[in-house]
């Protein structure tokens, strides 16, 4: 995407031009052979166009706007066609998933071989400049590629591709129209359909109208008892969609009328989605199990020495780190462990947290509804983890999690389909998994009101993409289980005990108001999300006459054993960067062994969300400089002696 060729009018610019028509703008695009673009709106069908109508040959666009673009994509033919041209190396779309981009640049190499910058306010759309009369006002600028302001137009470029997803779109479609079996034209419709607006989703509006009905009947239901829904007013495929569903149970499904038991609607929403159903109603917390049996999940305090036991069985599950496992900061580990589980006693309730906070319709509180995402080498029993809790949360009925290798592009929609409480565990998800894991980025967003369950992961991968880890909570298994034997059958009598434990605690929980401010953690100035969690389990042990031990996270266990925080403090002491001060920024200059991914791996992924940062080149300038000393624990750099000093200082040579 470069010509080195010099032409007559290099370095001529043009200010304030006044675009007052498409076709005054098109001028420019008609004689484009490559482009890069940024652009805050940008239409898919332009992109095509531009491929069609003229001589175009590349084009890379940065799009600005903070949203999923496959909702842009109007059909499967303009999707097929777009991907046939990311394919075939022609077009690069990048996505910023997490700041609105408004600047308009353009980058063009043109047949005459000249180049081109354009700086101005036209965004690559023609629906732009329809319907009303549009003055853009841009300046033109003519340059050598050898010049300066060539090169400050492609530094100013990559800046905003710094903030885009490092995968360009369409590289997920692409992987599922390589490995799938299936027709062409039912893949792209499959991703397309990713994150459909609830309104649209008839099936999810089915769960919902049943979900109300289950939340009508009260403690006493009983599993046998009748569901009754019309399907009067839903689509002939929605219909056939529910028959499909409850093609292998017990159920009635006409053109106009669903009825079914309670027990078989549970089993049909277990096999179908391969999670159970899980509602909060005014008179607690209620499951249908796998196999049909309804459950209510609350239960008044029993004796304390039966609440004492039930601790004691978690202690015993995670005081096996001791006992089994290689780590070199058991103290850690456990915590950590702990801090899982307390998010899993959480998770059931977090449409209570969504209500409170304001999801769907507060910007930016999606992010205050954390993901779960626990990482660690091979045998850190992950996988066993998530068994315990599943276990503790479902009374011993939900034996296994989901495996990650069933993770596809519709994995987020699917989630919400069934309307459940119940967290969706995903477990051992590969890394190129979270790159069709695209809709969860809005998933709290579009919340609307109904139950959309907690997403919990877990991966050998250390940091996945930064859209994700910014929307997640990540605790780190750092230990190692051995293949004993002895340990494996300790750990089987531990986890399979039947504990009433999570029963006793939804109870003492649910008497809680959700009250925001009494998730600030003072030491910090941050949110604890689970702040009240840890309350319920404080009284739980007070009340058991028990004191918590020590391992127990009293902060968040991510906080007080921080494994990046120990991979910055030793990349300090090992001098494997340094820190200046610069126009009020921390930068710490990493030496030239590293290259840039590593310095992403390594520390910038591993800064904490509230630390601001970016990388350029071997540099990782740090916005949130107190902050970020404050969480390091030293002071790192001479304060900054401004612009005009380190001038001087360079022409006198000091």
């Amino acid at each position: 995407m470069s010509k080195t060729a010099d032409h007559p009018r290099s370095q001529s610019a043009s200010l304030f031009n006044l675009i007052k028509s498409y076709e005054s703008f098109e001028k420019y695009l008609a004689r484009a052979v490559s482009m890069r673009v940024v652009s805050y709106c940008t239409s898919p069908k332009m992109l095509l166009e531009l491929f069609e109508d003229y001589e175009l040959e590349e084009l890379e666009v940065v799009v600005g706007e903070k949203t999923d673009f496959r909702q842009e994509i109007k059909s499967a033919a303009v999707a097929k066609k777009l991907e046939r041209l990311k394919r075939e190396g022609k077009l690069r779309i990048f996505l910023s998933p997490d700041r609105d981009l408004h600047s308009k640049l353009y980058i063009i190499e043109t047949v005459d071989d000249e180049t081109i910058v354009l700086n101005g306010s036209p965004n690559l759309t023609r629906t732009a400049w329809s319907g009303y009369y549009q003055i853009n006002c841009i300046d033109e600028f003519v340059v050598d590629q050898n010049s300066e302001r060539y090169r400050a137009a492609l530094d100013a470029y990559q800046s905003h591709l710094e903030y885009c997803d490092d995968e360009p779109f369409l590289e997920d479609l692409t992987r599922e129209l390589e490995s799938s079996d299936e027709p062409e034209e039912d893949v792209i419709e499959r991703w397309l359909a990713v994150n459909e607006e609830p309104s649209t989703n008839e099936v999810r509006r089915f769960h919902r109208e049943v979900t109300q009905q289950l939340g009508q009947m009260g403690p006493e239901v009983e599993a046998d008892e009748t569901i009754r829904e019309s399907l009067r007013e839903y689509e002939d495929r929605t219909r056939k969609q529910v028959e499909k569903q409850f093609r292998n149970f017990e159920a009635t499904v006409t053109n106009t009328t669903f009825q079914t038991s309670i027990g078989e609607y549970g089993r049909s929403v277990s096999a179908t989605y391969d999670f159970p159903k899980m509602w909060v109603g005014e008179d607690g917390l209620h499951l249908i199990t796998p196999k049909g049996r309804h459950i209510e999940m609350t239960r008044p305090l029993p004796p304390p020495e039966q609440v004492r036991e039930g601790l004691a069985n978690v202690e015993a599950y995670i005081e096996s780190i001791d006992r089994h496992a290689q780590t070199d900061d058991p103290e850690a580990a456990k915590a950590h462990l702990f801090e899982a589980l307390l998010y899993l006693f959480w998770a059931p309730f977090i449409n209570q947290y969504a209500s409170a906070f304001g999801a769907g319709e507060v910007s930016g509180m999606e992010k205050s509804l954390p993901f779960l995402y626990i990482h660690g080498e091979p045998n850190a029993g992950k996988g066993t983890f998530l068994e315990f809790g599943l276990r503790l949360i479902s009374d011993n009925t939900v034996t296994s999690p989901i495996d990650g290798r069933r993770v596809t592009g519709t994995t987020p929609d699917a989630a919400r389909e069934p309307v459940s409480a119940f967290p969706v565990a995903l477990d051992d998800v590969e890394r190129a998994k979270f790159d069709q894991l695209g809709g969860l980025r809005n998933y709290w967003k579009e919340w609307n009101g109904d139950l959309f369950p907690a997403i919990i992961l877990t991966s050998n991968e250390n940091k996945p993409k930064d859209w994700f880890m910014k929307r997640a909570k990540m605790v780190h298994f750092k230990l190692m289980f051995p293949g004993i034997t002895e340990a494996w059958l300790e750990t089987r009598r531990i986890i399979e005990a039947d504990n009433d434990l999570f029963k006793w605690f939804s109870y003492q929980f649910l008497e809680k108001p959700i009250r925001i401010t009494d998730l600030k953690d003072t030491q910090s100035n941050r949110d604890d999300v689970l702040a009240q969690v840890r309350e319920t389990y404080r009284e739980l042990y007070e009340y058991a006459e028990e004191t918590p031990p020590d391992y127990f996270p009293q902060r968040p266990a991510e906080w007080e054993h921080d494994v990046g925080r120990v991979r910055w403090q030793e990349g300090y002491e090992n001098g494997y960067y340094s820190v200046s001060r610069r126009n009020g920024q921390l930068v710490a200059s990493f030496d030239d062994t590293f290259a840039g991914y590593e310095i992403d791996n390594r520390f910038k992924q591993n800064l904490p969300q509230h630390i601001r940062a970016t990388r350029s080149g071997s540099d990782i300038w740090i916005t949130s400089g107190a902050e970020f000393e404050e969480w390091l624990g030293r002071s790192l750099a001479e304060p900054d002696r401004g612009v005009l000093s380190r001038v001087r200082s360079r022409l006198s040579g000091s």
